[in-house]
């Protein structure tokens, strides 16, 4: 009962659907009050997935005829195909009205309300769709998909097995159930029905992707690169399959292969922004400091509130000594969360290097207030104090930096406390 089928239009079904076309014009040239001549030309322009052209056969049908069925079914569909999803809804209303005891009707409303973020809606339809066809392996893994959304997750799994009794080698239910463990934290288990998945869809590139992300998980970064590589072989423009095993590259150390996978990202959209953002990293792992404040100067334009970015292209202008600009970096990380302890940290340091001892100090407050427990702000706020010759505040943040195991603040304690 899905929206499309699984096969993609190929050559010869083209030809099919652009001869019926023609066939249909001409009987609606000869009898221009035929509306199934209408429906029949509008599905044929819904299978070549001209859905505005479908939409406009299909209404002519409906004037002509309020009570053809596929007629309001279909162009609900083509409505939900273009996102016109309360147009969707309407037609689906009206032909469960025209045909209550349907599950299709249903299931469609039930699926364009998931799309329309409406999971309670979308789990009424459901139900009922699947109260009216017990044996519709779709309705049950919708089903499992809305209670995924709505954080149910043992109701979404049961959902699932049911779809995976009925119908075993559906690659779906075994996927969603991987998706859920993997939600779970349980990632063996997700890679378990991942596998499973793949013994009945072995050219699923999203199967692949979604192995990759459980074994990133599982910090078996050699395996997730390799499953992010199978998902591009089968999808070569799959950014966000380039993006993570970027991601897992950086994870193994390799960042010129990270910058090589986010390139490619961005080639494929300029407006990419994860392409940008994990680029930025590799390039500051590499000491390309320079090229780590464009990235993330790029991500800020399409991404313009996030607060790790700004703190991130601070860190790199930490790095080229560029104080006062770091400075301004930081403080909007902070405007941004206000809870950023490392943006307090960092902002302190910048101040020191300033000279500006009394508000560096102010700032690794704010780190130890939110964090007791960061040894650096403690050394870092040590060093200050001995800087404006406050000798006993000094070693008393020192110490407690070095109990914690740090080793520049046991350094310093040497030096400024004996």
């Amino acid at each position: 009962m899905p929206i499309f089928s699984y096969a993609q239009t190929t050559v010869s079904d083209s030809v099919k659907y652009t001869s019926q076309i023609k066939y249909y014009t001409k009987t609606i040239d000869q009898q221009p009050k035929d509306a199934n001549a209408y429906y029949k030309r509008g599905a044929a322009k819904f299978s070549l997935k001209n859905y505005k052209a479908a939409i406009v056969d299909f209404s002519e049908a409906i004037k002509i005829d309020p009570n053809q069925q596929l007629a309001v079914l279909d162009r609900g569909r083509s409505f939900l195909a273009i996102e016109d999803f309360k147009q969707a809804v309407t037609d689906f209303t009206t032909y469960i009205k025209l045909k209550p005891g349907s599950a299709v009707g249903f299931y469609n409303r039930g699926l364009t309300k998931r799309y329309m973020e409406d999971y309670k809606g979308a789990l009424a339809d459901y139900t009922q769709a699947g109260k009216l066809d017990l044996t519709d392996v779709d309705v049950l893994n919708e089903l499992g998909i809305v209670k995924k959304r709505i954080e149910d997750y043992p109701g979404a799994i049961a959902e699932f097995e049911k779809a995976i009794k009925l119908k075993p080698t559906d690659f779906r239910p075994y996927n969603n159930i991987g998706l859920v463990k993997s939600i779970q934290g349980d990632y063996e288990g997700a890679i378990i029905f991942l596998n499973k998945a793949l013994e009945y869809e072995k050219k699923n590139s999203a199967i692949y992707y979604n192995i990759g992300d459980a074994k990133r998980s599982l910090k078996d970064y050699g395996s997730a690169v390799y499953n992010y590589t199978m998902a591009i072989n089968i999808s070569p423009d799959f950014l966000d399959a380039y993006n993570n095993r970027g991601v897992a590259k950086y994870n193994m150390a390799d960042y010129e292969g990270d910058i090589e996978d986010a390139n490619k990202t961005l080639s494929i959209d300029p407006k990419y922004s994860n392409g940008y953002f994990n680029r930025g990293l590799a390039n500051t792992m590499l000491k390309n400091y320079n090229d780590a404040v464009d990235d993330f100067t790029s991500y800020m334009t399409l991404r313009p509130n996030m607060a790790e970015s700004y703190f991130r292209r601070a860190n790199a202008k930490l790095y080229l000594e560029d104080f006062k600009s770091a400075i301004e970096d930081y403080t909007q990380c902070i405007k941004l969360d206000s809870k950023y302890v490392d943006a307090y940290n960092n902002r302190g340091v910048c101040k020191r290097f300033l000279e500006d001892y009394k508000s560096a100090i102010e700032d690794y407050n704010q780190a130890i207030a939110l964090n007791p427990k960061h040894t650096n702000a403690y050394s870092n706020r040590g060093f200050a104090k001995h800087m404006l010759n406050d000798a006993a505040g000094a070693c008393a943040d020192l110490k407690v930096s070095a109990d914690m195991g740090d080793k520049l603040a046991q350094e310093n304690l040497e030096k400024f406390c004996k």
